[in-house]
C-alpha cells in the first residue's frame, strides 16, 4: 500500500461531559447540577450557584442525557420501581403487593409501571422512579445519575431534597399497645436501610425482623401477639392459629396514593417546606 492509499489515523472522539464533571468544575454536587438543568423551583438554588452551573456546562460543551431531560418519547408517562441491589425474596413479594395496588393508580392517570431487575445505578428512561428499602448510599447514587423525580419507600434517606414515604412508627406503636394491652412483638421484613432500621428498634419495645421462612417459623414459635404492617407478611401470619394478630394497615391502604402524589408534586416542581418530603402514614 502506497503513501497516497494508507487509511489516516483516526483520532478517538472526545468524551462527553458527565454531569458529574459539571458538578466538580462548579464546586456543587450532582444533585444541584440536576436540579438547576431541569429549573426546580422547589429547591432554592442561589442565583450564584446557577451562575456556575451554567457556566460549566458552557465551559464542558455539556449536553443532558435526553433520556434525564425527557426528551425521548418512549419515556414518556412511566414509572420504574427498583429494589435494592442486595434484595431478598420476601422484599420483592412486598414490592409486588405494592405494585398491585399501585397499578390501578398509574393506569387511571396514564403510566405506564414496570419493575427493573437492574440493581446498578444507572440512568433510567421513565418519568419517575420508585426504590425500596435502599441504603442512602445506594439511593444516592441511582439519584445523581437521574434527572427525574425518585422517591424513597420504606427507606429514611434524611434528605429534603427527596420525597420519602414511611410508617409512621409512633402512631402503629400506639395502636398496637392499644389493641394487645399489653406487651406484644412488632413484626417485619429486615429493612437493608440502616436509619429505618434504627427508627423501628427505637419505636418498639420488642421486635423480629424475617427475611426467610424460618425467620417466619421462629415467630411462630416464640411470640404469640404480633403487630404487622407489611402485605405480606398479613398473608403470612394472619391465618395462624396460635398468635394474635394486630394488622396495621393505614400504611398499605394509603401508600399507593401517596407514592403518586409525590410524585406528581416533583414532576410539577411545587415549592413545599422541606418536611412535606418525609410522609409518614
Amino acid at each position: 500500500m502506497d503513501e497516497t492509499t494508507k487509511t489516516p489515523n483516526r483520532q478517538p472522539a472526545p468524551k462527553r461531559a458527565t454531569n458529574r464533571d459539571v458538578a466538580k468544575l462548579a464546586g456543587v454536587s450532582v444533585a444541584t447540577v440536576s436540579y438547576v438543568v431541569n429549573e426546580r423551583a422547589d429547591q432554592h438554588i442561589s442565583e450564584a450557584t446557577k451562575k456556575k452551573v451554567y457556566q460549566a456546562m458552557n465551559f464542558l460543551n455539556y449536553a443532558p442525557n435526553p433520556y434525564a431531560v425527557g426528551l425521548n418519547t418512549q419515556q414518556s408517562h412511566s414509572i420504574v420501581v427498583r429494589a435494592p441491589k442486595n434484595v431478598d425474596f420476601f422484599t420483592e413479594i412486598e414490592i409486588l403487593h405494592f405494585m398491585h395496588a399501585f397499578q390501578p393508580i398509574c393506569c387511571e392517570h396514564g403510566y405506564q409501571l414496570s419493575y427493573s431487575m437492574d440493581r446498578n445505578p444507572t440512568q433510567i428512561a421513565a418519568t419517575a422512579c420508585v426504590t425500596f428499602d435502599m441504603s442512602a448510599d445506594e439511593f444516592h447514587a441511582l439519584s445523581d445519575e437521574n434527572y427525574i423525580p425518585v422517591v424513597a419507600v420504606d427507606s429514611l434517606i434524611n434528605d429534603p431534597i427527596f420525597y420519602q414515604v414511611t410508617p409512621d412508627f409512633a402512631k402503629l406503636s400506639q395502636a398496637a399497645r392499644a389493641h394487645f394491652d399489653g406487651e406484644y412483638c412488632y413484626v417485619c421484613l429486615s429493612p437493608q436501610n440502616a436509619a429505618l432500621k434504627a427508627e423501628i428498634l427505637s419505636s418498639f419495645p420488642t421486635v423480629r425482623f424475617v427475611s426467610s421462612y424460618a425467620d417466619i417459623r421462629a415467630v411462630l414459635a416464640d411470640c404469640d401477639r404480633v403487630a404487622l404492617s407489611q402485605p405480606f407478611l398479613f398473608s403470612v401470619l394472619e391465618t395462624a392459629q396460635a398468635i394474635d394478630v394486630f394488622r396495621y394497615t393505614d400504611y398499605a391502604d394509603r401508600r399507593p396514593q401517596a407514592v403518586f402524589d409525590c410524585i406528581q408534586k416533583a414532576l410539577n416542581r411545587l415549592q413545599v417546606l422541606d418536611e412535606a418530603h418525609f410522609v409518614t402514614i
